[in-house]
């Protein structure tokens, strides 16, 4: 498949587990959402099939670069626009396949909760291409999800836009093109959704001090040369294993993410690890785009430890039976995936027919709960002990005014050095 491609660009783990995981347990608090957010069981018209593309452009170019430069808020991502829901934008640009009619639109429950959780190939501020790319089902009722890993490279159409790889949809207009563009091709409307960049990831496995991977494939001529067997990984490490590709084997890279999926969320799970959620959650404020608070992923916490018993999550992913290899037309010699939306809905279904499956709980359950209850108090007792006790006649002071160093004669601000707190 030619020579080995090494890009470090893709990576959604430290989504999935320090938002995805919890996320999941949504059927605890009630099953909100912002409001506003219309979610796949809403009562909402379907999409108008484009038959016929066009020649010329139909949106003006200016529109286009105001859109990719617009950041995405929480607000824009739940607002109730009902004229996005009735049709689909015509193409910008003419394409270099013909655009396929929408793909029909998955029964849903109204209980089952779908999620994009997106990892991207850049570090902020910029967007860059969203290579890892993850819906999620969940059911909150029987405490199971299915998650589904997307090729960054399938070609699809994105609406307003042109035929292209999904992994731009993102950079090309936010997270609403990246929305419309899973409705149109996969026939599912994420109600909210979770990005994170390559540091995030690295960081977390950093934090959690390294995982012990299984590798079945070895991977002699990239990260330093990976051998088969157990290999212990730091966070370097395991970015550069979940973001090898061999040529166009996407399908090896997806599974050695899945792969990775599951052992971090084990080991969050175990131990009282998720007591340390608010450390994390401050070290990663302001890196990972996400609409979820604190407070709800605090909520979120007991759900997390059921999703942690055996068999409670199910991996999917679109692989080489659902895509085939096409060159696009031109100079550029690219290759991308062809999608087979038959053979792409016969995965999605499997997925959500997997979680309409009630089964009961192991006594695993309460042993994380034991644990996590036991961090809880040992971090409880370690604050009262290490907090000084206040004198008992307080003297009164005089207030202290901070005066801002732009106020300040004589005294100006010093720029932060960019990068990771």
């Amino acid at each position: 498949m030619g020579e080995p491609l090494l890009k470090h660009r893709n990576f959604l783990l430290a989504v999935l587990i320090l938002s995805g995981m919890i996320v999941f347990g949504l059927a605890l608090q009630g099953c909100q959402i912002e409001d506003g957010a219309p979610t796949t069981g809403d009562n909402i018209d379907w999409v108008t099939v484009i038959e016929t593309p066009p020649t010329i452009f139909e949106t003006n170019i200016d529109q286009i670069q105001d859109q990719t430069e617009r950041e995405p808020t929480a607000q824009e991502f739940d607002q109730d626009d009902q004229s996005f829901w009735l049709s689909f934008p015509l193409p910008a640009i003419q394409p270099a396949t013909p655009i396929p009619p929408p793909f029909e639109r998955l029964e849903i429950d109204d209980h089952i909760l779908v999620w994009a959780l997106l990892g991207t190939d850049t570090e902020p501020p910029f967007s860059g291409k969203t290579q890892a790319i993850h819906l999620v089902f969940i059911n909150p009722r029987f405490s199971k999800a299915s998650l589904i890993s997307i090729p960054g490279d399938l070609y699809v159409y994105i609406p307003g836009f042109t035929m292209q790889r999904l992994s731009t949809a993102y950079a090309l207009g936010g997270i609403e093109t990246l929305r419309m563009t899973l409705a149109y091709n996969f026939g599912v409307l994420p109600s909210r959704f979770v990005l994170a960049h390559p540091g995030d990831f690295q960081w977390l496995v950093d934090d959690i001090n390294g995982i012990e991977v299984t590798v079945f494939q070895p991977i002699p001529h990239a990260c330093g040369g990976i051998h088969a067997g157990v290999i212990p990984m730091d966070g370097t490490l395991a970015l550069c294993y979940a973001s090898f590709r061999d040529g166009m084997d996407e399908i090896s890279r997806m599974q050695r993410q899945q792969q990775l999926l599951q052992l971090i969320f084990h080991n969050l799970t175990r131990n009282g690890n998720l007591a340390k959620l608010p450390t994390l959650f401050a070290s990663y404020q302001g890196w990972i785009k996400t609409d979820f608070s604190l407070p709800e992923l605090m909520g979120f916490i007991p759900l997390a430890l059921r999703l942690a018993d055996p068999d409670r999550i199910g991996y999917f992913l679109i692989g080489w039976d659902q895509l085939s290899l096409w060159e696009v037309p031109g100079y550029s010699q690219a290759m991308v995936f062809l999608p087979d939306q038959e053979a792409i809905k016969y995965v999605l279904e499997a997925a959500l027919s997997t979680i309409m499956i009630p089964s009961p709980l192991t006594n695993q359950v309460q042993t994380l709960e034991a644990q996590l209850t036991a961090a809880q108090q040992a971090t409880a007792t370690f604050l009262q002990q290490s907090t000084p006790m206040p004198p008992n006649t307080p003297t009164p002071t005089e207030p202290f005014e901070l005066t801002p160093p732009w106020e300040t004669p004589g005294i100006s601000a010093t720029p932060t050095t960019p990068g990771y707190p």
